[in-house]
């Protein structure tokens, strides 16, 4: 049995768009349901971005 990872293409532009703004959405609802400070919620949001954008640039599976 073959455990060795498969191979996945790299994400595409239209890929990354599309998670970009459901990494928003997700945040604008905790913004907006939960009692956490938003501030908080900013900062993870923008990591959230950060890193998907970097795994983008670096041409990782998705």
């Amino acid at each position: 049995m073959n455990t060795d990872q498969m191979d996945r293409p790299a994400m595409t532009a239209d890929q990354l768009a599309d998670v970009k703004q459901k990494i928003v959405q997700t945040y604008l609802y905790l913004v907006s349901r939960t009692g956490y400070d938003p501030r908080v919620i900013e900062i993870m949001k923008l990591s959230a971005l950060a890193d998907v954008q970097r795994r983008f640039e670096a041409k990782e599976p998705w």
